[in-house]
């Protein structure tokens, strides 16, 4: 991904004028219930309206967050004052039901090369290839590590046509990760 870099500065107004609109996925403190919710703009802020966590989450945040940020440290405010630290970890575009032209506008006009399937128990994901110029699918993945059956194509054409299964549902478009997690299921031993 390269639309942005991995440090984020939400105190810039293009960051905030890129991110109005878009959806995220956050935590609050230190709980490891991820939150979910859309950004929007006031007065050139980003604030967030929380659509989705559990239960606890829900009550704790409540459905609207304003984001400060100092230095590296992000905070969540609520309405009533009550400050939260949060840590933002995927920002992305929902994209329902998308054909190969859809896949390449987004990394055309977003630089969006990565792309997950949000309604699937088999954990999906395309990904452009810029170095090898390739397009990959990748099934069966286990909480966004890179397992599972992978197969690459020249084309994202040929990606669709082969796995046109897995196409249909809402995907996101990823323009920001905080990081890459790198999982002991990966190492060779």
């Amino acid at each position: 991904m390269d639309s942005l870099e991995v440090t984020l500065d939400i105190n810039d107004p293009e960051t905030v004028a890129k991110f109005d609109n878009l959806y995220v996925d956050f935590y609050l403190e230190d709980d490891m219930f991820e939150l979910n919710g859309q950004f929007f703009t006031v007065d050139g802020q980003l604030y967030i309206e929380v659509q989705n966590a559990v239960m606890h989450m829900l009550e704790m945040a409540g459905k609207e967050l304003r984001l400060v940020q100092i230095g590296h440290v992000f905070s969540a405010y609520r309405p009533d004052g009550q400050k939260f630290i949060m840590a933002i970890n995927r920002v992305y575009h929902k994209i329902k039901d998308p054909d190969p032209a859809a896949f390449k506008e987004y990394y055309e006009k977003y630089g969006i090369d990565e792309f997950y399937l949000l309604e699937d128990e088999d954990d999906v994901s395309v990904k452009y290839n810029q170095e090898t110029k390739k397009w990959s699918i990748t099934k069966n993945k286990i909480n966004m590590y890179y397992l599972g059956d992978t197969d690459e194509f020249d084309t994202v054409e040929e990606l669709y046509e082969e796995n046109k299964e897995k196409m249909k549902g809402t995907w996101e478009g990823v323009i920001y990760e905080a990081y890459e997690e790198e999982s002991d299921f990966t190492q060779p031993y």
